[in-house]
């Protein structure tokens, strides 16, 4: 393991909430903090045993534990927005599409990492992959 790695895995134990895990904002500070890819940071949360929480497309996380009303944020939304939802719809291949997509869609529409996951739920859409590798 060499000295980057080593500080990640640091920023990481560091950084943990009052559950013992690393929210996803957090890990993505850590990869750009060490200049590292968010996928590295996120296989070596796992090597630790460090559970990713809070994600900020409002997927997952958002209760200790799965199958707690909440633990889910994303919503459908009656009415969408038009264009940023005509995007999302183009750039998904066979019913789904990548998170980092999102995420570079919500900063061309001005809208929220939380709007973009709301947008996909909408369209029955599938993120995958996750940047940090949690699926």
């Amino acid at each position: 393991m060499n000295e980057k790695e080593e500080a990640v895995r640091f920023q990481l134990r560091s950084s943990l909430d009052k559950e013992g895990q690393i929210h996803c904002v957090a890990a993505h500070r850590i990869a750009e903090k060490f200049r590292v890819e968010p996928l590295s940071v996120g296989k070596q949360a796992d090597e630790l045993g460090i559970r990713i929480s809070r994600c900020q497309l409002g997927l997952f996380g958002y209760t200790p534990k799965k199958g707690i009303p909440g633990y889910r944020l994303v919503i459908k939304l009656d009415n969408p927005p038009g264009a940023a939802s005509a995007s999302v719809r183009k750039a998904a291949e066979h019913g789904r599409i990548p998170c980092l997509t999102l995420w570079r869609l919500a900063g061309e529409y001005g809208l929220t990492k939380r709007d973009m996951g709301n947008i996909a739920e909408t369209l029955e859409l599938k993120i995958t992959p996750c940047q940090l590798g949690c699926f």
